[in-house]
């Protein structure tokens, strides 16, 4: 068992490294690069006219898509949507969009 870097003892050459860990990491780095993410919407009017975008830390929703809460895997986000429409008149819906150059853009509405 190898033991794990630290900072008196870091990996200094990748050689040390198992092919299956370089794999796993560069698929991991690859993962965080990604800017693709859901987002939770509640469409009010039914038209797709007024959203209102979800902030599940405040348990509130807000008027503009950079307020939601992204989440990284859509069956993550329709989850919690789906635990948050109990008892609604409206269910909350799942968006996908895409985070390029900090900005947000909806690619996908449900």
């Amino acid at each position: 068992m190898k033991k794990q870097p630290t900072e008196n003892n870091r990996i200094e050459n990748d050689d040390e490294l198992s092919p299956e860990f370089t794999k796993e990491l560069r698929r991991r780095i690859a993962d965080t690069e990604d800017p693709v993410r859901y987002v939770i919407y509640s469409d009010m009017t039914g038209s797709g006219t007024w959203r209102l975008w979800l902030d599940v830390s405040s348990d509130m929703y807000g008027m503009s898509i950079d307020q939601a809460t992204l989440f990284k895997r859509k069956p993550v986000a329709q989850a919690v949507a789906k635990a948050n429409s109990s008892g609604r008149k409206n269910r909350l819906r799942v968006a996908k969009i895409t985070t390029k150059n900090g900005k947000r853009k909806v690619l996908k509405f449900e």
